[in-house]
């Protein structure tokens, strides 16, 4: 693999930040996952944490050692991480079924990682039956014995099965207690997606824990009923003061590497510069990503913004106050056209959604645009064009429908909010309304 950016790894880095392959679905191709971390190492990231969901090896059978094939891939993905200058961490989850005895394999297994040349090993508690402080004293047992087991040399991460919260948790408190000195407990705000999080929070659960936070972004990550929305967007909802509050971040990527490069780079700016403007931030990101602009501005809804992009929303509007030629243009230009070829391959069914949307807004202007005598014929046309697009789960030019795992505290368990089903506006939907509207007021 050719090098592009070297530096030297730093185990202890006074701030963490980092992405994580950390969502439901295939893990990702060995190839572009090496891709992947050079780029982060030469676009400011200093970390890389390995913890597919779907890898058995990780989570369902994870007391079994990988299969010598696989442990050789992780160990190479290790040495590309040092040409890069980018700490990879290898990650055990064993929560699923944890019980006492677990200490002995769950310490063989991040030994083996230790041999292979792993500098930072991390286990995972997340979304897995939740428990009381017993539950939190055994897992942070089980960290403990690891780092005993391996000894120094090794930067440690864990998630809790509590990660998504406002409160310090029974549980919390017990697995906090229980763990050693040094090893950085993950957070995802105060909901598993959080819309917003401020430094003010973040500071009061470390001090009720009596240690620091890292920062577990869960975006751009779309898996699960989220899986329709492209994440493309700004990089939005965090306070300034957050990143001085927390030992850093881990972003969890999309299944789609780089298109995630995309919120990736936006997201490192923030982190970096927390005073920095969102959206000119995005906007010279685009620029970094040939091609991508229109593809972007279609695909910026998020749970914290779920409508359509600004500058589009006003194209729509001057096409029904009658001037539809910057629209027209818009919608009838190829998002393929100077996309990288391996990006478009990625993100081909959200291309081809393009295409359905774009045609069922041209028949719309048409229909604005046409005499009464055709309205009949070109209104059938719409309502078939604009019904193949809304028939999509993929979502562009506005969220339609998504269920995001936005969710809050009750007493002792994790519930829903109400704002976690987005049923937004869409441009598509806007126009096509409007224009069948008013050929049957005509």
């Amino acid at each position: 693999m050719k090098t592009i950016h070297t530096r030297p790894i730093d185990v202890n880095p006074d701030r963490w930040l980092g992405a994580v392959e950390g969502y439901y679905g295939p893990p990702l191709p060995d190839e572009e996952r090496l891709a992947l971390v050079e780029w982060l190492g030469a676009h400011g990231f200093n970390a890389f944490a390995y913890a597919p969901k779907d890898d058995p090896y990780h989570r369902q059978r994870w007391r079994e050692p990988y299969p010598p094939e696989r442990r050789a891939r992780l160990a190479e993905l290790v040495r590309a991480g040092e040409a890069a200058g980018v700490a990879v961490a290898l990650v055990v989850s064993p929560g699923l079924d944890w019980k006492e005895g677990d200490e002995d394999p769950l310490a063989a297994k991040l030994a083996s990682f230790a041999e292979d040349g792993a500098t930072v090993l991390g286990v995972a508690f997340d979304d897995v039956p939740p428990g009381g402080a017993d539950l939190g004293a055994a897992h942070a047992a089980g960290v403990a014995a690891a780092v005993a087991r391996l000894g120094t040399g090794v930067r440690w991460v864990t998630c809790p099965t509590d990660y998504a919260t406002d409160r310090a948790t029974d549980y919390l408190r017990a697995f906090a207690a229980g763990l050693p000195d040094g090893v950085d407990v993950m957070w995802t705000g105060p909901s598993i997606v959080s819309p917003a999080v401020d430094g003010a929070l973040a500071s009061r659960l470390a001090k009720d824990l009596g240690r620091p936070l890292l920062f577990a972004e869960n975006y751009p990550v779309n898996d699960g009923p989220m899986s329709g929305v492209l994440h493309l967007g700004p990089y939005r909802g965090r306070a300034p003061d957050l990143p001085a509050s927390t030992t850093g971040v881990f972003f969890n990527i999309m299944s789609l590497p780089r298109a995630s490069r995309v919120a990736l780079a936006a997201g490192v700016r923030f982190w970096r510069d927390p005073g920095v403007d969102p959206e000119s931030a995005w906007r010279d990101v685009l620029a970094e990503f040939p091609g991508i602009e229109r593809l972007a501005r279609a695909s910026r809804s998020w749970i914290a913004d779920p409508a359509p992009d600004p500058e589009v929303a006003a194209l729509v509007r001057a096409a029904l106050e009658g001037d539809p030629t910057r629209l027209t243009a818009f919608v009838d230009a190829d998002p393929r056209a100077g996309l990288d070829p391996l990006l478009a391959a990625e993100v081909t069914p959200w291309l081809d959604q393009w295409d359905a949307e774009a045609l069922a807004m041209r028949f719309a202007l048409l229909l604005l645009g046409a005499e009464p005598a055709q309205h009949t014929e070109l209104s059938f046309v719409v309502a078939e064009a604009w019904a193949r697009a809304r028939h999509s789960r993929l979502q562009l030019f506005g969220i339609r429908w998504a269920y995001y795992p936005v969710t809050e505290r009750r007493g002792g368990r994790t519930a829903p909010r109400p704002d976690a089903l987005v049923t937004g506006s869409n441009l598509t939907d806007v126009l096509c309304a409007e224009a069948l509207a008013r050929a049957a007021a005509e």
